[in-house]
């Protein structure tokens, strides 16, 4: 059985099961399928898609168009850059830089930016202008630190906006630049990390479209490459419904034999089609209040007027409540980062259930089914072995674009941590004027922030320890049929079975090789550029902890004391 293909938006070829059928057909062994480009004699090897790289020339265009003021300034240098009036409308228009089109964008989201975005993003800029350009007498009520942490919020979310274009597929930046509707809102939506990434379930297609891309890259056909199961597990395999793309059976399928793309997508959709952080909204709605509340608080025990009394005060207080409640977006991608950390982890983690005794259980692979039976792969079979390899390397590059925005974002969060830590050292070692609200903010972002950066690295820790696991599983496996080579050799046992046994033993040795050096040397999960383990983890919660302390240690040797107002006046 299978659902209804989804629509497809890639940018580049349409999948459908008929192309996939007619490729399957016009190869000879499973070994083609995993030659993807070389082995189709119709679709143009440029028809594929190619392994992400990051752009600089389109980060540094989109940090350019972020940090400009909208509507004038950034629509301008969109003219300057594009060095079309046509690429420049339409670049305005879907990155809303002054969104206009009804063409592009709905009458409500053109509202919303008009009425909210748009005034808000000006308000930060005047207001940093004045919290830092002000005559002090104009802002004796104010603490420019306020709006500076509030502004830096607002840039590492511009940091992590440009990079997810750094990170967007060429065909992708090229259709931004295209009249309405090559490019819309939907697209968008289906590519932040905030929306399609983490509800894919509400945008059908998304899972789909990820797996083709990440075959693509990998140059494999899934479903050209079988996986051999008995005959009762095949028929409860033919039950269940699957998506249209990926059927339990295809033209290279034959008896106790299924697909091996079926296999894969529905261990990613097991995972990816519910909610994984229970908490989420929870956990963001208290750490946003606590950042936007903190200073006015402690203003209002300390008797501070909240929003001051001069114009240029309420100025930069409302640009500063404004920032620090935007910082949602901030603390947003942190969460999510873990979130996928935890996605990639359950989906590598049934993977290697399937192949190790009993195996998994069919209810945690289908949603439909209480059956509490168990699929096993027996790797003990060169053609598993073969598809078990293949469809590992599909998963470690599933979302792959996603993947790696995920990870700088998680770097982006502990750097924004690091930048508190130091301006707060900056604050108590150089004895500036600032109110006693501002340590507890900083506080307060440190505390959060660097709780939320430590919990996404701990799941970016263990999703990388896995490859270690899989290593350590595979190579005991060869130990074992080593040694049941030897026996069935002094036995003079079934010359097939040892046969069997050699090649599936030379093809898992390759597979060792290759989690090695791909999972563990080459392309592992990285933070902060470096390969993500208890070292990792360990030096960022050490350099936040000794920058603290430090500061504390300022606190203490200076001598700071605040005034019944809360001031410290140098």
């Amino acid at each position: 059985m299978t659902e209804q293909t989804n629509e497809s938006y890639l940018s580049l070829r349409i999948p459908t099961n008929e192309k996939d059928e007619k490729f399957i057909s016009g190869i000879n062994s499973s070994y083609e399928a995993a030659k993807l480009r070389s082995a189709s004699r119709d679709a143009k090897a440029s028809e594929y898609h190619s392994p992400v790289k990051f752009s600089w020339k389109d980060f540094w265009k989109t940090m350019i168009y972020e940090n400009l003021p909208p509507v004038i300034f950034s629509p301008i240098a969109a003219l300057l850059l594009e060095k079309s009036l046509s690429r420049a409308w339409h670049v305005s228009q879907n990155r809303m830089l002054i969104a206009v089109s009804p063409k592009h964008h709905s009458i409500g989201e053109i509202i919303q930016m008009w009425c909210i975005v748009y005034p808000g993003s000006w308000l930060m800029n005047i207001g940093l202008y004045l919290a830092l350009f002000s005559d002090s007498s104009l802002i004796l009520n104010i603490d420019p630190f306020h709006m500076i942490l509030a502004y830096l919020l607002l840039f590492m979310r511009r940091l992590i906006i440009s990079t997810k274009y750094g990170y967007f597929r060429p065909e992708d930046n090229e259709r931004l630049c295209l009249p309405a509707p090559d490019w819309d809102r939907n697209k968008t939506n289906r590519r932040l990390v905030g929306q399609g990434w983490l509800q894919p379930w509400l945008f059908p297609g998304l899972i789909e479209d990820e797996l083709t891309v990440a075959m693509d890259e990998n140059d494999i056909c899934l479903q050209g490459i079988p996986l051999e199961v008995d005959s009762e597990t095949e028929k409860k395999f033919l039950e269940e419904d699957s998506s249209g793309l990926f059927p339990a059976k295809t033209s290279a399928s034959s008896k106790n034999e299924v697909a091996s793309g079926f296999i894969l997508f529905n261990i990613i959709k097991s995972v990816y089609n519910s909610p994984t952080m229970k908490n989420f909204r929870t956990i963001l709605l208290i750490t946003v209040l606590s950042l936007s509340v903190t200073p006015f608080l402690v203003k209002f025990l300390y008797g501070t007027p909240l929003f001051g009394m001069t114009v240029n005060e309420k100025i930069i207080s409302a640009a500063t409540f404004i920032g620090l409640l935007n910082g949602f977006q901030l603390i947003m991608f942190g969460l999510v980062c873990s979130v996928d950390y935890e996605r990639r982890y359950r989906c590598s983690k049934k993977l290697g259930d399937l192949v190790a005794f009993p195996g998994l259980s069919f209810k945690n692979l289908f949603r439909s089914t209480s059956e509490s039976e168990n699929i096993y792969i027996d790797l003990q079979k060169r053609l598993n072995v073969f598809s078990w390899m293949n469809m590992r390397k599909v998963l470690r590059s599933f979302g792959e674009a996603f993947y790696l925005r995920i990870q700088s974002y998680t770097s982006i969060l502990i750097f924004y941590s690091l930048f508190c830590v130091a301006i707060l050292n900056l604050i108590v070692w150089t004895e500036l004027r600032h109110h006693i609200s501002t340590m507890y903010l900083i506080c307060v972002v440190i505390f959060f922030v660097s709780s939320i950066s430590l919990y996404a690295i701990y799941k970016a820790i263990k999703l990388q320890s896995l490859s270690a696991e899989h290593r350590d599983f595979i190579r005991n496996e060869i130990f074992i049929i080593e040694e049941e080579i030897w026996e069935l050799k002094l036995q003079n046992g079934d010359k097939e079975r040892i046969t069997d046994l050699t090649s599936a033993k030379a093809l898992l040795e390759q597979v060792d090789e290759s989690i090695n050096y791909k999972e563990l040397i080459y392309k592992p999960t990285t933070i902060l550029g470096y390969a993500a383990n208890n070292g990792v983890i360990g030096s960022v919660l050490g350099l936040v902890l000794t920058g603290c302390l430090f500061a504390v240690q300022g606190f203490v040797s200076t001598g700071i004391e605040y005034d019944p107002n809360g001031w410290f006046n140098f």
